[in-house]
């Protein structure tokens, strides 16, 4: 009598690994192929400020009416 495999389990191999995306030109891409050092530069500060508060205040203010309308549930 054979034993049933375990459940969950198939007798199929595991697939192999899929191929790395490959860059134009054909070359796999790599760990060596680390980002460009133009991408590792830090921009401006004023740059950044500028970046955050864009992202910050429209955040803040959707905090802001949030909270106004759910404090009106709760009355």
């Amino acid at each position: 009598m054979s034993r049933s495999p375990r459940p969950g389990r198939s007798r199929r191999p595991r697939r192999k690994h899929p191929i790395p995306f490959r860059q134009r030109g054909g070359k796999p891409v790599t760990d060596a192929d680390g980002p460009s050092t133009n991408a590792t530069k830090a921009g401006s500060p004023v740059v950044m400020v500028v970046a955050w508060l864009w992202v910050a205040v429209p955040f803040l203010y959707g905090l802001y009416q949030l909270a106004e309308k759910s404090s009106k549930l709760f009355e």
